[in-house]
């Protein structure tokens, strides 16, 4: 209770104008200090991000296809190696402003196209617009079933709508036998 009566008494007194004054003065100079520390990025922390994601995509895209070609009938069980031909790709924004000139026999075309870039207190950064997955280079699928004609056909079609790749790029053989 004291010392809500001694809060009370600073702000109905003079000292009240004094304590805002000051609380203005610290509030506009941790303002001003603000502008002045940056905290470092590691340069490699997008190439780092990047492969991760890239392998978090092919480990999760591998089970996914485990997971639903072992669904197959006569699969059996089932290993998947998913090779990748590039990395994700990232879009971003960008102006672009393209020039025409027209001569008496000739056209000429003319395209200038800066990225936007926006200050995110470390340096400037592009703005993302969209990140595009990791392109498929190719498929091996190892199962109990690998060598009926039927069913690596149905694995080959399956794998061929699930990635959008053709069948040209998937490999479809017969696991080993394990001993017992």
């Amino acid at each position: 209770m004291e010392k809500l009566k001694r809060i009370q008494e600073l702000f109905q007194s003079e000292k009240r104008v004094r304590l805002l004054a000051v609380l203005g003065a610290v509030g506009v100079l941790l303002i001003c200090l603000s502008e002045f520390i940056t905290f470092p990025t590691p340069k490699d922390a997008k190439s780092e991000a990047s492969a991760t994601s890239t392998s978090d995509y092919c480990d999760t895209t591998e089970d996914k296809l485990e997971n639903i070609i072992a669904q197959v009938a006569g699969a059996g069980r089932v290993q998947v190696m998913i090779t990748l031909e590039s990395s994700d790709e990232k879009v971003y924004a960008a102006d672009e402003k393209t020039d025409t000139k027209t001569g008496a026999d000739t056209q000429q075309k003319s395209t200038d196209e800066k990225y936007v870039l926006i200050d995110n207190g470390a340096g400037d950064d592009g703005i993302l617009l969209k990140t595009n997955a990791p392109k498929v280079k190719g498929v091996i699928v190892v199962c109990d079933g690998g060598d009926d004609p039927t069913v690596a056909k149905q694995i080959t079609d399956a794998v061929s709508a699930a990635l959008g790749i053709g069948a040209n790029r998937i490999s479809v053989l017969k696991m080993k036998q394990t001993e017992a």
